[in-house]
């Protein structure tokens, strides 16, 4: 990919964290450590423009007293598509701005590397995989406004519908370590 395309990534770190007991955007592996979401978003930095950290009304204030830069923006998901999980979030945050291209990630894969989001990035158009494994929630996508829109308003809320309509390749990693969804402690 070329250093002129504009990228930006998008921590989607709006879930309830039911089975994990706290909110795992919030989580610290230790009491001095980043939250999870603060490392998500450092692992992306240094290879986006601008991060967008997508959340829902009850974290917002937290999540957003975490980021006092100018590279980190924290949104929620917007009206009418509220509460519509990782698509609501994706179309809050292509809504509101225009790069080239989305560099997506779950909060909760605490083991991801910038070299994972690097990988992606310079395949343009491609989500995570393993030999046992989709992670469609780990993905470079362009700008998709308009066919997420369309989804949502029709309550097809599938991250893997979306990557089929816009011709997402799968890009495979040898390991599922990096993208263990981390549910319990």
């Amino acid at each position: 990919m070329s250093k002129t395309k504009t990228i930006a990534g998008i921590v989607l770190a709006g879930g309830n964290s039911r089975r994990f007991g706290e909110d795992k955007a919030l989580y610290k592996e230790t009491p001095g450590s980043p939250t999870w979401v603060e490392q998500t978003a450092d692992k992306m930095r240094p290879l986006v423009d601008h991060v967008f950290i997508v959340t829902n009304q009850r974290l917002f204030p937290s999540i957003q007293a975490l980021f006092h830069d100018g590279t980190t923006t924290v949104l929620t998901d917007q009206e009418p598509f509220v509460d519509k999980g990782p698509l609501g979030g994706i179309h809050a945050v292509m809504n509101a701005s225009n790069y080239d291209h989305y560099l997506l990630s779950p909060t909760d894969t605490p083991h991801i590397t910038t070299a994972i989001f690097a990988e992606l990035i310079h395949q343009g158009n491609a989500y995570a995989a393993t030999e046992t494994a989709q992670h469609y929630l780990t993905a470079c996508i362009p700008p998709c406004k308009n066919e997420i829109e369309a989804m949502l308003r029709a309550d097809n809320l599938r991250i893997r519908q979306l990557l089929q309509t816009i011709g997402t390749q799968k890009h495979l990693f040898p390991s599922d370590t990096p993208f263990q969804n981390r549910n319990y402690k």
